[in-house]
């Protein structure tokens, strides 16, 4: 009964979630492959309801599994992509490609399905058997199927850990704020994944044997629940993270921006630069004109296109500017004038740190924090009881 409620539970939480999302794919392309994920989620977590409630298509439904498992990893991969990528992600007929492992998995589902049904128990259910024939070729099948799945998931998650790891060494390229945009909860659904699977196979190898509460399908069940979970509440809230300045960039940066975004900054905006040293020298003071002088890094939204725009010179430009000249990112650069603004204001105001962060440019109390300690090593309240004395 427990099993039974903790998958009604999960398919609850994934059937509203999947209504509302459907609902909003029409203007949010980049969901497109998180409902693909949801659903194949859905169709795995039916299991403990078609063996109590419908059992006559107990083997239809382990049929369906290879198909469900092997859609979920690419799934997930491209729905990282998809929040991501420097433009709107829509879906391309490249992307289909993430999903070759079908043609493994839907040869399987056909060969299960089209079991005899005395040789479908025998091959999942009977504790010994002799297999011969298609039951046979079935078992070996599903056997590498099961070895490649664990493979591919493995591989699927690397990228994803690669591809966020590049994401937010661009972000620092484009905002003085990221706030909101790190999709740490990613890298949290990765190490649930990885744990959640080494105890699916603990249960699978052991459960019987160690005759445990604490290892047990009901076990598997709640992880899967706390994953669906956090799947569906972040994915129903998270915007893309350069979401605000997609049209911006759609304009400056024409070509496939997605993958670009793939790349090092580097090699993909300066592999073609003309930008002479003069030139930079020009922009540099302008840049220091603008950020200093006119007091831009006030505005918490700053981005580089805005003040690319102000100063009138290409994202491009500005932004070798700032990482070949200066040797800087435009996140640290903004955040380097704020906090001198900050060092200011600590010294010569009695205004409380929250109301000095958000003066200067901040939008968090915790984001400036952060910044101040990396540039002096000390907090707002430990700088000014220093310069006080």
């Amino acid at each position: 009964m427990t099993e039974l409620s903790l998958a009604a539970a999960a398919l609850g939480v994934l059937g509203f979630t999947l209504h509302l999302l459907i609902l909003r794919l029409p203007q949010q392309h980049y969901l497109s492959p998180l409902v693909l994920a949801l659903g194949a989620l859905a169709v795995i977590l039916t299991g403990p309801l078609i063996f109590q409630l419908a059992p006559d298509f107990i083997f239809l439904y382990i049929a369906a599994l290879p198909v469900a498992f092997f859609a979920v990893p690419p799934s997930l991969y491209l729905y990282a992509r998809a929040l991501s990528t420097r433009t709107a992600w829509r879906w391309q007929w490249h992307h289909s490609t993430s999903y070759w492992s079908q043609l493994v998995a839907i040869p399987l589902a056909l060969l299960i399905y089209t079991l005899p049904e005395a040789e479908q128990q025998a091959l999942f259910f009977a504790d010994s058997a002799s297999l011969q024939g298609q039951s046979l070729l079935t078992a070996i099948a599903f056997l590498a199927a099961t070895l490649l799945w664990l493979g591919l998931s493995l591989l699927y998650l690397l990228r994803i850990t690669m591809q966020l790891r590049r994401y937010r060494k661009q972000l620092r390229q484009v905002f003085a704020t990221d706030r909101g945009k790190h999709l740490h909860w990613l890298d949290g659904l990765i190490i649930s994944l990885l744990l959640s699977w080494g105890y699916a196979v603990l249960v699978l190898m052991a459960g019987e044997r160690l005759a445990s509460p604490w290892v047990s399908d009901s076990g598997v069940l709640l992880l899967a629940l706390i994953l669906v979970w956090l799947l569906c509440y972040c994915g129903l809230q998270q915007q893309p993270g350069f979401a605000e300045v997609f049209s911006m960039v759609e304009t400056s940066e024409p070509g496939d921006a997605e993958a670009a975004g793939t790349k090092p900054v580097d090699a993909v905006k300066y592999q073609r630069s003309a930008l002479g040293e003069a030139q930079t020298e020009r922009i540099a003071n302008k840049l220091q004109q603008a950020v200093y002088q006119q007091q831009l890094y006030l505005d918490p939204a700053l981005t580089l296109y805005k003040l690319a725009e102000h100063i009138g010179v290409s994202p491009q430009y500005l932004s070798q500017t700032l990482n070949q000249a200066l040797q800087q990112s435009f996140y640290d650069y903004i955040n380097d004038a704020r906090i001198a603004a900050a060092k200011q204001q600590l010294q010569h105001s009695n205004d409380s740190v929250l109301t000095i962060a958000m003066t200067v440019g901040f939008n968090a109390r915790s984001s400036f924090y952060k910044a101040f300690k990396a540039s002096t090593g000390l907090t707002p309240a430990q700088y000014r009881a220093q310069v006080a004395n």
